[in-house]
């Protein structure tokens, strides 16, 4: 079974990655940074668009694990951009 962390938080070895270590303990995982690819928002055309890379590594997991940080404030670009 092939299990995809997407992590939407901009720091790769932050809190969200940390809870995902302890969620995903003990299973084989692959981790997604969002930020490591370039991707637009719907209707955006932007030169290297990777949108595509990473909708084939989501279909070629067999388990699906999301995190993102939430901040009082507003959510994270990153992860409402790719939604």
């Amino acid at each position: 079974m092939s299990i995809l962390f997407i992590n939407g938080s901009p720091n790769p070895d932050g809190n969200t990655a940390g809870l995902a270590k302890i969620l995903l303990n003990g299973k084989n995982y692959e981790t997604l940074n969002l930020t490591d690819y370039v991707i637009g928002v719907y209707g955006q055309k932007l030169p290297n668009d990777q949108f595509d890379e990473v909708i084939a590594k989501i279909k070629a997991a067999d388990v699906l694990v999301i995190g993102s940080p939430l901040y009082w404030h507003n959510d994270l670009w990153q992860c409402a951009y790719f939604a």
